[in-house]
């Protein structure tokens, strides 16, 4: 996006009151967020309302784009538009898009192959191994796993797929420089480095308690389906499930223990026609992404291949792919990949090519 018109995208997005319904009436009526900025108080009020015009006055005279955008600078963050071809796809079709996001490390190409993994902030031994296995388990299938970064059940989601050298993707309720809760500072950092922290806040937003159903339409907007691990039954997971029906992902619950109240929730996503998942397999299968079956696994031993590696060979045929290519066809994450088919190559099953093209010759 052109750089002066990001300043205006900015602006609008701090003003109170105007959410993203209103940002898009205002995009399509003056058709830059510019000429929505310098148009007269009477031609916004129909569009905004008179709280939000407000809202549009003050911060007109208290606030500065330029100094929002020295502060990404020196944090080290990028701004993601609407518009921008970077902007992530998932996320782009849904019914109200965050007109801007603010963004810590990368989005990949196939981190759109994501599913998300939430639950109570407060989960029993079972329910955080549960969480933490499953992203495991998914990660190493190319999924990324994506969480709202938030005490129990969020964290061992994210941690299970940095374990696994996997990407995950986490959404605050807050500005990225003001993360929540405080002691997940470090977890955020390694997130950064192995995928990206969201928000659609400005900076120096508080956790506020009302910015975590925006938050949550985020999480299930950028997953293909939204997985319930432990839950109350008034909790905020059963929020980001609805968005995600709305939105028309696949709602996954984990069944538990009858006397824990941790489970009514799962329970009670069940009984509204959530997927039951037993393993991370149901989920793999409901998603139709590509599995290894026991049978593709004794395969890849007797021929010296790891998983990833057979994994990759069988997505390929002869003729040159393109490394995008590969990626939509194994759905595994672009530095499984990178690395496994320069594994391959230096054993001589695949042959590189100028452009990024590789060809299976074995």
């Amino acid at each position: 996006m052109e750089s002066e018109e990001l300043r205006y995208w900015l602006w609008w997005n701090r003003v109170p009151g105007v959410g993203p319904t209103r940002f898009y009436k205002l995009l399509e009526a003056f058709g830059s967020m510019k000429d929505a900025w310098l148009a007269v108080e009477t031609q916004l009020a129909p569009i905004i309302g008179a709280k939000a015009l407000t809202g549009y006055k003050q911060a007109r005279a208290d606030w500065d784009p330029d100094l929002e955008l020295k502060k990404v600078d020196h944090f080290g963050f990028r701004i993601y538009c609407l518009p921008d071809p970077e902007y992530p796809p998932n996320l782009k079709r849904i019914p109200d898009p965050p007109p801007v996001l603010y963004g810590w490390g990368n989005f990949d190409y196939g981190d759109d192959i994501a599913v998300a993994i939430i639950g109570t902030r407060n989960p029993t031994p079972s329910g955080a191994f549960t969480a933490k296995d499953l992203a495991m388990q998914l990660s190493c299938q190319g999924l990324t796993i994506v969480s709202g970064m938030a005490r129990g059940i969020d964290s061992q989601a994210h941690l299970g797929a940095l374990e696994m050298n996997g990407r995950t993707i986490a959404v605050l309720g807050s500005g990225l420089d003001m993360p929540y809760p405080r002691e997940n500072e470090p977890l955020m950092e390694r997130i950064a480095r192995q995928g990206v922290v969201f928000s659609e806040f400005p900076l120096g937003t508080e956790p506020y308690a009302k910015n975590f159903p925006a938050r949550n339409r985020i999480i299930s907007g950028l997953s293909l389906g939204v997985v319930v691990v432990e839950a109350a039954q008034d909790s905020g997971s059963l929020i980001t499930a609805g968005f995600a029906s709305e939105q028309g992902r696949e709602v996954f619950a984990v069944p538990g223990n009858i006397e824990n109240d941790r489970s009514k929730g799962p329970h009670k996503l069940i009984r509204q026609g959530a997927k039951l998942v037993e393993n991370y397999q149901d989920i793999l299968a409901e998603l139709a992404i590509p599995q290894l079956s026991k049978a593709e696994i004794q395969a890849a031993d007797d021929q010296g291949l790891n998983e990833l590696e057979y994994k990759i060979i069988t997505v390929m045929k002869r003729e040159p792919l393109h490394i995008d290519q590969i990626l939509r066809r194994a759905a595994l994450a672009p530095a499984q990949v990178s690395s496994t088919l320069t594994q391959l190559e230096l054993r001589g099953l695949v042959k590189r090519y100028p452009g990024q093209l590789y060809l299976r010759v074995k």
